[in-house]
């Protein structure tokens, strides 16, 4: 693969350089300034990472990739989850126009009401329950449909549509909490790991909305 010479600059630190195809690295050494300590690698033994990266020892002559920076990992991980975060919660919001998101909110309330009252009977929901049965009335009875079942539809999109929206959250604060904390990579890692499983489950909960979330209901 070519051999590559590494040398020390005069303020202490370590540079590369690597011979022109067809040119030995031995007689480009001789271009270097006098007295710099240089030692003559194969590139095969250089990992593939910027000079910043690596250590040098001069004395064994060996080149090894320096370990993680855990901090610079941590802050990685943590802006990459708030940006998943971010992502997601734009495609929630705009899996439904907002004036019909706002609707499966106020749908939501009120069939819930009118539900647990029709379950048991409770004077406190019972204003409630009649003005939900009205207004679902006066939706089905253009539509056609049955109130009950477009009430209870209603609820089914509105829940889903929140518990998008929780999951999502759960899984930033997640990060939030556990990522700063993690003491190794290894730890970290098995956030990453379980964040990922959140996202993926997020992605598909998205799916389902507006696979029909996004539907009159």
């Amino acid at each position: 693969m070519g051999s590559a010479i590494v040398y020390r600059l005069a303020e202490g630190s370590a540079a590369l350089m690597t011979p022109a195809p067809g040119h030995d690295a031995s007689e480009l050494a001789t271009s270097l300034p006098e007295g710099t300590v240089f030692f003559i690698k194969d590139t095969s033994e250089i990992p593939p990472v910027g000079i910043d990266q690596l250590d040098v020892d001069f004395d064994s002559e060996t080149v090894t990739q320096k370990p993680p920076n855990l901090e610079a990992l941590k802050a990685s991980a943590l802006l990459a989850v708030r940006e998943i975060a971010q992502e997601i919660r734009g495609q929630i919001a705009t899996s439904a126009p907002v004036e019909r998101s706002l609707n499966w909110i106020l749908k939501a309330v009120y069939g819930a009401a009118w539900k647990a009252n029709e379950t048991a009977a409770n004077p406190a929901l019972a204003p409630f329950s009649a003005i939900a049965e009205a207004g679902f009335k006066l939706e089905t009875d253009l539509t056609g449909e049955d109130p009950v079942t477009v009430r209870d539809r209603s609820l089914e999109k509105a829940t889903l549509f929140f518990y998008a929206n929780q999951l999502v959250e759960g899984m930033e604060r997640l990060a939030e909490d556990r990522i700063p904390a993690a003491a190794d990579t290894a730890e970290l890692e098995i956030i990453i790991t379980q964040l990922r499983e959140l996202e993926t489950q997020a992605r598909s909960n998205l799916e389902t909305l507006n696979g029909g979330g996004n539907s009159s209901a």
